[in-house]
């Protein structure tokens, strides 16, 4: 290698000197000078041979010691790269034929309510909770009927209408108003409204299976039947019982904010 390196002794006990001068480690086939005086070393030991590094033994009996000489300073191991877990990527949902398909939102005041529910909210003008998005290919949205805001004693509170979107293939004939978590409670919520928009399901079941696109699936199933009855326009207007409600079962996975979920009927 080109250019040359000086080795400059600074310090020594009063018995070292005679030293050996090694490329890389003490090995004989490293070699590069031997019987180097205390005092040549301290004046400077010029070398033509480059390397990164150097080992400078002693050889008197009574000091066997070495140093490692880093011209350049010591040289910074290569760092071992950080192991990092990827990111995971959403796997695609399978083809949605009878349903609806939804991303989970989040309510997190006080309760943590994870889920879809954008029918009967409450709050009104403004709704408070309504969480989670309709996605394609279930996007038509189906408004309640009446005049906002609903009213109820059971609440004692305005609440918004909303709307439900309708599912495909076998439950072309509903729209979803609610399914959800409540983990405060631990309950799960189903709502349906009729597609048509005008009066409830009634009394009925439903089930069958759901799937997430973050790998997990499981099965649900609920029974159903009209419940609240709400008073359009504020309480001055015309009485409805829009919905049939029920308490979910779900197996095999738990509803999780952001996570999209094909639910097949």
């Amino acid at each position: 290698m080109a250019g040359s390196i000086t080795l400059t002794l600074v310090s020594a006990s009063a018995g070292a000197g005679n030293f050996q001068i090694y490329h890389t480690s003490a090995d004989p086939s490293n070699l590069i000078a031997q019987n180097v005086s205390s005092a040549s070393l301290a004046a400077g030991y010029c070398t033509n041979e480059v390397y990164s590094s150097y080992v400078v033994k002693s050889d008197t009996v009574d000091c066997q010691n070495q140093v490692i000489v880093y011209p350049g300073g010591a040289l910074s191991p290569t760092p071992t790269p950080t192991g990092v877990s990827p990111t995971p990527t959403p796997s695609t949902l399978p083809t949605l034929t009878n349903g609806w398909r939804i991303q989970a939102g989040i309510y997190t005041p006080s309760t943590s309510i994870i889920g879809y529910h954008r029918g009967t909210v409450f709050g009104c003008p403004t709704p408070i909770n309504a969480i989670g998005t309709e996605l394609s290919p279930t996007t038509t949205q189906q408004a309640l009927p009446g005049t906002d805001c609903y009213w109820t004693s059971l609440f004692g509170a305005n609440t918004t209408k909303g709307y439900g979107v309708e599912g495909i293939g076998a439950a072309s004939t509903l729209a979803l108003t609610q399914f959800t978590y409540d983990n405060s409670s631990g309950v799960l919520y189903f709502g349906i409204i009729n597609a048509s928009g005008t009066g409830n399901p009634g009394n009925g079941s439903l089930s069958g299976t759901i799937v997430g696109n973050n790998g997990t699936s499981g099965t649900w199933s609920v029974s159903y039947s009209p419940l609240v009855t709400y008073t359009d326009n504020g309480g001055a207007g015309t009485t409805y019982t829009p919905e049939s409600q029920g308490t979910l079962s779900i197996s095999g996975l738990t509803l999780t904010n952001g996570v999209q979920y094909n639910i097949n009927v």
